[in-house]
């Protein structure tokens, strides 16, 4: 089961039954264990978002459940120059900041997009089609979808 939290927040997550322990790591730092209490895992997620890996084991050791959770920016604790948006949204902006000749920033003029560079794409066939494909990610994550054609015919009597 995957899951959502926030950066600063105390989360809790049912233990079900034979579920004693659950250790979770991220890239970022060691592996944090937590044991259940009263049928529940409970900590505190701290200041760090990012993908965080868990392992729920029961009382032998053995893994019994695995997992992954998001921890993510409140934006109460987060710092001044923290970006709300999405990676996929900075992107775009970023993208269409070349294609307009205005890239204003050098994190504008050097966004990585895999394993190529904005600095190393020369044609604006190649920026238009990852134009295109970010924009269709940035509409996903705004609830827009791609617009829908419909035909009607008409038929007369």
């Amino acid at each position: 089961m995957d899951y959502v939290f926030y950066t600063h927040a105390e989360v809790t997550i049912h233990a079900g039954p034979d579920m004693c322990a659950l250790t979770y790591k991220s890239q970022c730092g060691p592996p944090v264990t937590v044991t259940a209490a009263n049928d529940i895992f409970t900590f505190q997620t701290g200041g760090t978002p990012g993908r965080y890996y868990y392992q729920i084991v029961d009382s032998k050791g053995n893994v019994i459940q695995t997992g992954v959770f998001d921890i993510r920016q409140d934006l109460a604790h987060a710092p001044a120059d923290f970006d709300p948006r999405s990676q996929a949204a900075i992107t775009l902006e970023a993208l269409e900041a070349k294609i307009a000749g205005r890239a204003l920033t050098i994190q504008q003029s050097k966004v990585t997009i895999g394993d190529r560079s904005i600095d190393y794409m020369n044609s604006i066939e190649e920026l238009l089609k990852w134009r295109d494909y970010f924009a269709r990610i940035v509409a996903k994550e705004e609830g827009r979808g791609a617009p829908k054609v419909q035909v009607c015919h008409l038929r007369r009597k």
